[in-house]
C-alpha cells in the first residue's frame, strides 16, 4: 500500500451519527461561539440605541436626534424611520431592506467583506439627525406622530429579524427529526449500502465505451488544438461556472481516463492536461482575487495563493499534482514554472509558484489552524467544505508521488474539526459555514437544510475520511432517493423544483450528475441505472454531431456528466490514492496523434507490448500514429502476421494505420 493509503485506511471505520457533529444543539463548538458573539453584539447595540428612548420616556429631556439615531442601532435604517416624516421613513425602509438585507449581503456573501454591513446601518443610524430639524418637522401629520417613526423602527426590527429566527427554528426542528430517524435506522441503512454498493471493480486497463469516446470528445473539444489563453471552448465565467472551477472538473475526468483508459497515451492528452494547468494563471482566471482580497481582507496583495481562497489553489491542486503524477515529466515542478498573472494590463506582474510552492502554503494554512474551524475560506472568510477537499486530494496526491507526508502532519485534527464543526445533527456535511458571524445567524446568509446540497462530498472525502464519508452516503441512499418504474426520484422535492446552484434556476441537471458521479463511485448500480432513467426524463440530448452533451446544460455541469461515463467504481479513489499503472512509465507509448482524426479508446501495455483501440474521428482512412519508448532498432509487428516495422535508435517508430470505426493495433516484439 501507498503511505497515502495508509493514511486513509486509518479512517475507514464508520462512526455512528452520535459521535460526529455537535455535542449539544445545534452547531458545533466552535461555530457556536461565533454566533453567541454575534447576538451579543447585536443585544449590545440594541440595548445602547434604546437607553434614549427610555430616558424620554422616563421624562428626562433627551434630544430628538439621539432618539432616533437609538434606533439607528437596533435596526438598519432605523434613525430614519425615527424622523417619523413619510420621506425618511421610505428611505429607512429602502435602507433597510434593500440595501442592507439585499445588496450588503450581496457584497458579504461574495466578497467576504461586512464593510456593507456596518456601513449601511451606520447610515441608517446617522439618518436620526435630521429629527428634530424644522424642515423635517413641517411635514408631520399631527403632534400624534411624535412616536410613530419609533414603533415603525421597532416593527420593522421584527419583520427583518422573526422571519429569519421562525425558519431557523423549523430547520432545527426537521434536522433533529431527521437525526432521530437516522439514528434509529443506522444499522439498517449501513446494511442497506453493503446491499446496493456490490457491483464488482473492474481492474486493470479499460476501453471506453461508445459514450465514453463521446464523452471524451466533448472534453477534447475545448482543451485540444487550443493555443495558450484561448477559452472558447468554455462556458461564460460567472459566479459557480467561473473558469478555475470548469478547468478543474476537466482536469479531473482527464485524469481518470488517462489512468483507468489510456495510461500509455500521452500526445493530445497531456496537451491537454497542460493547457488547463496553463489557464489557471490567466488574468480570466486569477483577477478577481485582487478585488477579493482588498474588501474581504483588506489587503492590497493579489497574490491568488498566499492566502485563503481555496477555491482556486484548492481546485487546481489535483490536475497541478496529477501532471507529474501521471507523467513524470517535471514541467511544473520547476521553480516559477506557474506564473499568476491577476493584472491582464500589467504582464510583469507575476506571483510564481511551482507544484511544491503551492503544497507548501496550503500545509501552512491547514498545520497552522490559521482559520476558525481549520478549514481554508473560498470567499473571504467563507469556508466549503468541497472547495477544501480538493486542496487535500491534490496534496495525497503529491505525497504519494514524491514519498512526503505533509498530509499525515495535520490529519488528526482535521479529522476532528470536519467530524464536529461541518457536520450537521442529522450526520449530513454541512454546505458551508461563515467564520466572522456564523453562518446561520445573518438571514441572507441562511441556506436552508438540504443533505444532497453538496452531495459530492461523500465521492470526494471518500480517500480522505472514507469511514465517515460512506456514513453519510449510507444516509443519503436510506433516507433520500427513491424509485418508481426503475426511475430515480428524490423523496423530498420532485425533479422539477430542484435549483441549480449554477444559474439559480429550478434545473435538475446538476443535481443529477453529483448525484449519479457518488452513486458511480460507490458501485451503487441501481441508483446510477436510476439516475441515467431521470436524465432521459428531464433533460434533451443536443443535436451537435460528435460528442456527448445535453441542450443547455453548461460546460460545468456536461463536465461532470462525462465524469459519469468515463468514472466506475473506485476509480476517483484509485486516482488519488494508488496513481497509475506501472506499465504506463515503462511501456510502449502512444506519443502522437492528429486530433479529431484519431481518438484512442484504449492504450494499455504490459511490458513490451502495446494494446491500442483507436476510432476515426472523422472519414475513414489511413492516418499516421506515433510511437515511443519501444526497444532501440527492434522489429515489432502490428496485430499478429500483420505489418513489421523496425524501431529506430531512440525507441521510436511512425505507422500508418487505417481507421473504419472501432480498430485494434496490437504491436508486439517480431519473433
Amino acid at each position: 500500500m501507498t503511505n497515502v493509503e495508509l493514511l486513509s485506511e486509518r479512517f475507514k471505520a464508520i462512526p455512528r451519527i452520535e459521535e460526529t457533529g455537535p455535542r449539544s444543539g445545534y452547531n458545533g463548538k466552535r461555530t457556536m461561539k461565533l454566533v453567541l458573539r454575534t447576538r451579543l453584539i447585536h443585544a449590545a447595540l440594541c440595548i445602547l440605541g434604546l437607553i434614549p428612548f427610555v430616558l424620554k420616556l422616563c421624562g428626562l429631556e433627551v434630544a430628538p436626534q439621539l432618539v432616533a439615531a437609538g434606533f439607528g442601532l437596533v435596526v438598519p435604517g432605523g434613525g430614519f424611520m425615527a424622523c417619523a416624516g413619510p420621506a425618511t421613513v421610505l428611505v429607512g425602509l429602502f435602507i433597510c431592506f434593500y440595501l442592507w438585507r439585499v445588496k450588503a449581503m450581496f457584497i458579504l456573501n461574495f466578497s467576504g467583506s461586512y464593510l456593507g454591513l456596518a456601513g449601511f446601518w451606520l447610515l441608517g443610524a446617522l439618518g436620526g439627525l435630521l429629527a428634530g430639524i424644522p424642515l423635517f418637522e413641517r411635514f408631520r401629520l399631527t403632534q400624534w406622530w411624535e412616536w410613530s417613526g419609533c414603533v415603525i423602527a421597532v416593527v420593522c426590527a421584527l419583520a427583518l429579524f422573526s422571519p429569519y429566527e421562525l425558519k431557523t427554528r423549523k430547520m432545527y426542528k426537521r434536522m433533529k427529526e431527521a437525526r432521530m430517524k437516522r439514528i434509529a435506522a443506522f444499522d439498517e441503512s449501513i446494511s442497506y449500502l453493503e446491499t446496493v454498493t456490490d457491483t464488482p471493480y473492474e481492474a486493470g486497463t479499460q476501453e471506453l465505451d461508445v459514450e465514453g469516446i463521446l464523452a471524451a470528445r466533448f472534453l477534447f473539444d475545448s482543451t485540444v488544438n487550443r493555443d495558450e489563453g484561448d477559452f472558447s471552448g468554455f462556458g461564460a465565467a460567472r459566479g459557480l461556472s467561473s473558469y478555475r472551477y470548469q478547468f478543474s472538473v476537466f482536469g479531473y475526468v482527464l485524469m481518470i481516463l488517462h489512468a483507468k483508459y489510456l495510461p500509455n497515451f500521452t500526445g493530445y492528452l497531456k496537451n491537454a492536461h497542460r493547457f488547463l494547468i496553463r489557464s489557471y494563471s490567466d488574468p480570466r482566471t486569477c483577477g478577481y482575487w485582487a478585488r477579493q482580497a482588498l474588501t474581504g481582507y483588506y489587503s492590497k496583495n493579489p497574490d491568488p495563493v498566499v492566502k485563503a481562497n481555496v477555491m482556486l489553489s484548492g481546485w487546481m491542486m489535483p490536475v497541478v499534482a496529477g501532471y507529474h503524477d501521471q507523467y513524470h515529466d517535471d514541467e511544473f515542478e520547476r521553480d516559477s514554472s506557474i506564473k499568476f498573472q491577476p493584472f491582464a494590463d500589467k504582464p510583469d506582474e507575476t506571483y510564481d509558484y511551482n507544484s511544491k510552492g503551492i503544497v507548501d502554503v496550503l500545509y501552512r494554512q491547514f498545520k497552522n489552524k490559521e482559520y476558525p474551524y481549520m478549514l481554508i475560506p473560498c470567499e473571504p472568510h467563507l469556508a466549503f467544505p468541497n472547495c477544501n477537499s480538493f486542496a487535500l486530494l491534490g496534496m495525497l496526491m503529491y505525497d504519494r508521488d514524491h514519498g512526503t507526508h505533509n498530509c499525515e502532519d495535520f490529519w488528526d485534527e482535521l479529522y476532528d474539526n470536519v467530524s464536529q464543526e461541518f457536520i450537521e445533527i442529522d450526520g449530513s456535511m454541512a454546505l458551508r459555514r461563515q467564520y466572522q458571524f456564523g453562518v446561520r445567524h445573518i438571514p441572507s446568509l441562511m441556506f436552508g437544510h438540504d443533505p444532497l446540497a453538496d452531495v459530492q462530498n461523500y465521492l470526494l472525502y471518500l480517500p480522505i475520511f472514507p469511514g465517515l464519508s460512506k456514513r453519510c452516503y449510507a444516509q443519503i441512499r436510506k433516507h433520500e432517493v427513491e424509485f418508481r418504474d426503475g426511475v430515480a426520484y428524490l423523496k423530498h422535492k420532485p425533479w422539477e423544483k430542484v435549483m441549480n446552484m449554477l444559474t439559480h434556476k429550478p434545473d435538475p441537471s446538476h443535481q443529477i450528475a453529483l448525484l449519479e458521479i457518488t452513486a458511480l463511485e460507490y458501485g451503487d448500480s441501481e441508483l446510477v441505472e436510476g439516475l441515467r432513467k431521470a436524465e432521459t426524463l428531464n433533460l434533451s440530448k443536443s443535436k451537435e454531431p460528435g460528442s456527448f452533451k445535453y441542450k443547455d446544460v453548461g460546460p460545468l455541469t456536461m463536465a461532470y456528466y462525462a465524469f459519469t461515463r468515463i468514472s466506475k467504481k473506485g476509480y476517483w479513489s484509485d486516482v488519488i490514492l494508488r496513481g497509475m499503472p506501472d506499465t504506463a512509465f515503462t511501456g510502449p507509448l502512444l506519443a502522437g496523434c492528429a486530433y479529431p482524426d484519431v481518438i484512442p479508446a484504449k492504450a494499455a501495455s504490459s511490458g513490451d507490448d502495446l494494446d491500442l483501440v483507436l476510432y476515426n474521428g472523422a472519414e475513414p482512412g489511413n492516418f499516421r500514429i506515433e510511437l515511443e519508448r519501444l526497444r532501440p532498432d527492434t522489429a515489432y509487428t502490428v496485430n499478429a502476421g500483420g505489418q513489421t516495422f523496425v524501431s529506430d535508435s531512440e525507441g521510436k517508430a511512425g505507422l500508418e494505420v487505417y481507421l473504419d470505426g472501432r480498430t485494434e493495433v496490437k504491436i508486439t516484439l517480431t519473433t
